[in-house]
């Protein structure tokens, strides 16, 4: 799991190529927020319907691979016709996320190829598989506050990376002497299971990403 970051994913790649690389969601729908902002910064803060409109190209990271065009196509005419100013969020996403429509049916250029942010396969495969990079994230905080200024000595650096690695054992240690480790938050993956292992029973491709996107938190 990792950000949109190209060099990364190269190095990744590279490296560790018997893996199968996927991109985080959250930051892809940051990217998608921040393009809206830069856009429609005053509009999308007063008008909710406008917000939630302009979101929802980001719910087609839970559609199967091979229904994205027909998905992402339904989902354009709804959202332009809603909003036709919206044109533009989806132009962004169909060139950075899906790339240009050819003569022959495929597309080209994109930046990030849809293997890489889609999650549906993952969300069947293992419903509690982490769909965000966030997880890290708190790791590389936590670190930071060990070392607790931007450019520390080296002594200071090895002194973190050295605390650090004490609180890793003793967590080690708890683990193999038997010791439960603390509850997982509850979440509600399942339910996010249930909605894509049904994505042939809706009506339509429309009614499935509403239905993700309900359980987001985006009532459409």
């Amino acid at each position: 799991m990792v950000d949109f970051e190209i060099a990364a994913m190269n190095a990744f790649s590279q490296v560790f190529g018997q893996f199968t690389l996927m991109s985080c969601f959250f930051h892809l729908c940051q990217s998608i927020q921040r393009r809206i902002h830069s856009l429609f910064k005053i509009k999308y803060r007063t008008d909710k319907s406008f917000a939630r409109a302009s979101r929802l190209v980001a719910f087609l990271a839970f559609v199967p691979p091979m229904h994205i065009e027909s998905a992402f196509e339904a989902l354009s005419i709804h959202i332009c016709t809603l909003y036709p100013e919206l044109l533009a969020i989806v132009n962004y996403f169909e060139h950075t996320y899906l790339g240009l429509a050819q003569l022959d049916g495929s597309r080209s250029g994109a930046k990030f190829s849809v293997s890489h942010w889609n999650h549906f396969h993952m969300v069947l495969v293992d419903p509690d598989y982490p769909r965000t990079s966030n997880m890290v994230e708190g790791f590389h905080l936590g670190f930071k506050a060990k070392v607790n200024r931007p450019r520390p000595t080296v002594q200071e650096y090895f002194r973190a990376i050295r605390d650090q690695q004490v609180t890793t054992d003793f967590h080690l240690d708890r683990l193999a002497s038997g010791t439960t480790p603390a509850k997982k938050r509850k979440t509600s993956n399942h339910v996010l299971y249930e909605i894509c292992s049904k994505f042939d029973q809706h009506d339509s491709i429309l009614a499935y990403l509403f239905e993700v996107a309900k359980y987001f938190g985006h009532d459409v």
